[in-house]
């Protein structure tokens, strides 16, 4: 899978590892994700060109995922969780279970992994909420301002593992420090989509944030006010980046 068109928003989304989703409140956003799981009209969003109703639901189920802030959980403990996205793809038992056990130890599940959903904390329920629809490896993974709940640590783990299994993310996110994870930014307005360009390219112009009413990533942020000063001469996306600078 390459792209994923959406007439809608007369946008055709080029998949890359992390793209995140961004616009003012009520903008769309996670609109935005339910188009891609079909939950409005089906004939509106087209997979390399081929409109999504004419494939298969089963390819679709392997797919695509998505994860809402409203998407219940389907069973009452974190390894039937885990195991239940697995065994609706048909995936085996052995290999389902041992995709369990890669799990607990490349995300640290260890603690809660036999533990009751209702006991976790949110931010413990977050974390299960994305991971039981990653370990069904999907093409595209949309996840709906969830990652905020997460730590650095985390979130970092889902990005690597997501990379690896040739996972695209597409995150809805009103946290502008998630900006600088991703490979590129998807601005809404109103239901229009007001810019879509690489993460950079999009940071490079503070109005793109301000006309949303979002903060700029501490690090531009602190960068562009250096600028105003004189201390620095363009603007910068990393920490070590800007003290290299400065101490040069």
């Amino acid at each position: 899978m390459k792209t994923i068109e959406i007439k809608k928003y007369n946008l055709i989304i080029t998949l890359t590892p992390f793209i995140n989703i961004i616009g003012s409140q009520a903008s769309g956003k996670t609109r935005f994700l339910r188009n891609l799981i079909s939950q409005y009209n089906k004939q509106d969003v087209l997979i390399d060109g081929r409109a999504i109703s004419s494939f298969d639901i089963d390819f679709l189920r392997k797919s695509i995922a998505c994860v809402l802030k409203t998407s219940d959980f389907k069973t009452d403990y974190v390894k039937e969780e885990l195991l239940y996205y697995q065994k609706k793809i048909d995936i085996s038992d052995k290999a389902a279970y041992k995709n369990i056990d890669n799990f607990v130890k490349f995300f640290g599940l260890e603690d809660i992994i036999e533990s009751k959903i209702e006991y976790l904390t949110i931010y413990e329920k977050a974390y299960i909420k994305i991971l039981s629809l990653l370990i069904i490896r999907p093409s595209v993974l949309g996840i709906d301002d969830l990652l905020t709940y997460l730590s650095y640590d985390q979130k970092f783990k889902i990005i690597k593992y997501a990379k690896e299994n040739n996972v695209s993310i597409l995150n809805v996110t009103t946290n502008s420090e998630e900006l600088l994870f991703g490979t590129d930014i998807i601005i809404l307005d109103n239901g229009e989509v007001k810019a879509y360009d690489k993460t950079e390219d999009v940071l490079s112009k503070s109005k793109n944030l301000t006309s949303i009413g979002m903060n700029e990533p501490f690090i531009v942020e602190l960068s562009n006010n250096l600028n105003c000063y004189d201390v620095l001469k363009k603007k910068y996306f990393k920490m070590d980046a800007v003290v290299g600078e400065l101490w040069k």
